[in-house]
Formats: structure tokens, C-alpha cells, sequence
């Protein structure tokens, strides 16, 4: 008899990026792939199921969305769009975005996060790819950005694939 397996429910439709699209289109719209893969791994969830951590990191589903907020607003938002906003890290506490306190909802941390991907947006909207940071002495430019935040993004949606399904049982791609 085969045994049913929870399928995770998608809070977004997503799509696989045409292979016919601009340099900058694709790497958005991959972009836009992995945050909605996150946020899909996310639905559903009470707040204690989205801090459960079976690991000696702070990786938890909550973790990684809080933590893939502060990837948007360092490399879209501080580094490339000049702005000035306070991350939950320093030199003394490295890992500060990956904590979660008592205080977060996972409603919240989702909020914060789908608004940091708008405002995300908003820059690269008014951006050319040889675009370079407005922060920093390094000429990073919203070419290597799009594809660094696309590459972690995914990087952390696979992480939340493992933490959900280990949680609940839930699987889905």
C-alpha cells in the first residue's frame, strides 16, 4: 500500500523562466523563482513549526526568510541603491539575521520579507545591469548582485525543502 506523502501547499504560483528572455529578465525572473520556492516552503506553517531547528546552526524556516530579507536589502537596497538601513548583525553577533525572537511571527518575517523583495525590485527596475554599488569601493554591479541574491536565494530554498519536509512530511518542488 503506498503511504501518502504531504504535499507542501504553494502560497504562490510559480513559474520556470523561459529560456528565450533578456539577461536581466532571466536573472530576475529566477530570482523571483527561488523567493517564491521560499515562500511556498512557508505556507501553512504555525510559528513554532517555522523555528523548529534540527541542526546545531540557527537554520530554521523562519531563520532563513528573515535571513534572505537582509540578503535583499544589503546587496539591492545598501550596496547598489545608496540606502541607509540598520542589519540585525554586527561583529559581535555574525549570525544575528538567522535568530529569530520570541517576538517574530512568521506573518511578520514574511511581511518584512515580501517587502524588501518590492523595494528590491524598485532598484532593479531603475538599474542597468553595469549598474555599480553606491556603498562600497567594490564595483559590484547589480549583474553580479542579481546573481549572487539568485544563487543564495536558491541555495536557502533548498534548505527550507529539507527543514519542511523534516518538520511535517511535506514535499513539493
Amino acid at each position: 500500500m503506498a503511504q501518502h506523502v504531504p504535499v507542501c501547499a504553494e502560497a504562490v504560483e510559480r513559474q520556470i523562466p523561459e529560456h528565450g528572455l533578456g539577461e536581466k529578465e532571466m536573472l530576475r525572473a529566477w530570482l523571483e523563482f527561488g523567493r517564491k520556492t521560499v515562500l511556498g516552503k512557508t505556507a501553512g506553517l504555525s510559528d513554532d513549526d517555522a523555528r523548529y531547528n534540527p541542526t546545531r546552526s540557527n537554520t530554521s524556516l523562519a531563520g532563513i526568510v528573515k535571513h534572505l530579507t537582509t540578503v535583499e536589502q544589503h546587496w539591492f537596497q545598501i550596496v547598489l541603491g545608496g540606502r541607509e538601513i540598520p542589519m540585525p548583525f554586527d561583529q559581535q553577533n555574525p549570525d544575528g539575521d538567522w535568530i529569530v525572537a520570541d517576538t517574530e511571527s512568521l506573518a511578520e518575517l514574511l511581511e518584512r520579507y515580501r517587502e524588501a523583495c518590492r523595494e528590491s525590485d524598485r532598484i532593479i527596475d531603475e538599474l542597468d545591469m553595469d549598474s555599480t554599488g553606491a556603498q562600497t569601493a567594490d564595483d559590484y554591479t547589480l549583474r553580479w548582485a542579481l546573481c549572487h541574491v539568485a544563487l543564495d536565494t536558491a541555495r536557502h530554498a533548498g534548505h527550507a525543502d529539507i527543514l519542511r519536509e523534516q518538520r511535517d512530511g511535506a514535499r513539493g518542488w
